[in-house]
């Protein structure tokens, strides 16, 4: 039986910590992107990392490499970690069943910020009313104040273009066309949690929710740390077995007041929560199907460059150096753990080459992260 493992979306910060934990549960692991994963490449638990064509607009090549990688490794599984599973997906049927991530027409579902919440709904959980708004008239329609809104594209991440509360004039620039559908939702107040799980034939065999502590804006957290939430697992639970899926199931969730817990959104994609788990082998064979029960850590995990790089400044532009401080200190980092600190100087140079990357495009670091593999909703081909 091969004992080698394909993680693909290697740019991840996830996908370092994922491939430690198949390696300590005994795997050898290989990693695949369409740019060179600085950050994975200097880990000494990967064993070698793959370019593929860029899946956005060079879907075939990336296809054809993909096969024709995993027919030479012949790895026991292929598992996406970032937004690049949309386009495995779609290459799945050529890869003999060896892909962990749900079929093509139910991650649209999942991912679509106007979908999903009908979903939830459908499975008699609570979501925010949701309108989808192709044009001005649409707009109009909504029976809600701005004020009383959050406004997005169906397809985004990482918060992007995302209005909370928007006033007249945010709402008059917004770009709306059937093509481009935005959703509409009613603001949830409350405190708002991720939730990381990964499901195997509908039932989650591994799960953390966490508080975002620290993060670039309303991005992904770079400092984060585990609280109890049972009603955000429950809602991964019947999600997950509502469409018997097999793969990564994150949520965006808001815990109102009164304690209800609403799942605003769902990222079928590795999220920060899963370096909780601390690279335990007991992960990568729970993801596997095996007898296993993975734990998420107490604490406070980080991103030690990306506090260093994000975190100082706004501590010190919002006056919360105190903070910053104690959390550096009580914290741990998860891109240089014990053993394998080098993918700390690797994820500079990632950090580096996006910026620059964004600079010659006039996008937002943000955006230049995931400008290659990002999926929109368009047709596959």
């Amino acid at each position: 039986m091969s004992r080698t493992i394909l993680l693909t979306g290697a740019r991840a910060p996830v996908a370092v910590d994922l491939a430690r934990s198949f390696a300590a549960a005994g795997y050898e692991v290989h990693l695949a992107d369409s740019v060179i994963p600085w950050a994975a490449r200097m880990s000494r638990h990967v064993r070698a990392t793959h370019l593929l064509a860029p899946p956005r607009t060079e879907f075939a090549a990336f296809a054809s490499g993909l096969r024709a990688l995993a027919a030479r490794l012949d790895p026991v599984a292929i598992v996406p970690t970032c937004e690049e599973v949309f386009y495995v997906a779609a290459a799945a049927d050529d890869l003999d069943g060896r892909v962990l991530a749900p079929p093509l027409a139910l991650l649209r579902m999942l991912h679509s910020k106007i979908d999903f919440a009908e979903h939830v709904r459908a499975l008699g959980m609570t979501a925010p009313e949701t309108w989808r708004i192709e044009s001005r008239a649409d707009l109009a329609a909504v029976p809600l104040d701005p004020a009383m809104l959050v406004l997005k594209p169906e397809f985004s991440r990482f918060a992007t273009h995302t209005l909370i509360r928007p006033k007249a004039a945010d709402l008059a620039r917004l770009p709306l066309t059937p093509e481009r559908p935005w959703a509409a939702q009613r603001f949830i107040a409350g405190e708002e949690l991720c939730l990381w799980s990964f499901a195997r034939a509908g039932r989650i065999v591994a799960t953390v929710t966490y508080r975002p502590v620290w993060r670039h804006g309303r991005a992904a957290a770079y400092a984060f740390e585990a609280v109890e939430c049972p009603g955000g697992l429950e809602i991964a639970r019947t999600i997950a077995a509502s469409g018997a899926i097999t793969g990564h199931l994150s949520f965006d969730l808001i815990v109102t007041p009164a304690g209800m817990v609403v799942p605003i959104e769902c990222n079928p994609r590795a999220i920060s929560g899963l370096h909780l788990f601390d690279a335990q082998p007991a992960l990568a064979r729970a993801m596997l199907g095996e007898d296993a029960d993975p734990v998420p850590t107490d604490g406070l995990g980080y991103l030690s460059p990306a506090m260093a790089m994000l975190g100082l400044p706004s501590a010190l532009i919002g006056a919360r150096l105190s903070d910053f401080v104690a959390d550096w200190r009580r914290g741990h980092d998860s891109i240089g753990r014990t053993g394998d600190r080098m993918p700390v100087v690797g994820t500079v140079i990632d950090a580096a080459r996006f910026a620059a990357k964004a600079i010659r495009a006039r996008h937002s670091p943000t955006s230049a992260t995931t400008d290659d593999i990002e999926w929109n909703g368009e047709a596959i081909r």
